[in-house]
């Protein structure tokens, strides 16, 4: 008999870290936390999410120079 491993549509904090470099030449640090579900969001989708809104911050564009996304836990 196989078990199904648990399945919890409970969030996990996760903090992220960006630098970017603006069109203007200046290089930013970013950082923030997001809300995952396991199962459900992706690595991919929470890096889309959080380069969306670095886009709204920087209406005028950035090249992105350094991206970090771990759990928020010690």
């Amino acid at each position: 008999m196989t078990t199904q491993p648990e399945t919890t549509t409970e969030a996990v904090t996760y903090h992220w870290v960006a630098t970017v470099q603006t069109d203007r030449g200046q290089i930013v640090t970013h950082d923030g936390r997001v809300e995952v579900i396991p199962r459900v969001h992706t690595h991919a989708s929470t890096y889309n999410a959080v380069i969306a809104n670095l886009t709204e911050m920087h209406e005028q564009g950035f090249g992105l120079l350094f991206f970090s996304l771990t759990p928020d836990q010690l």
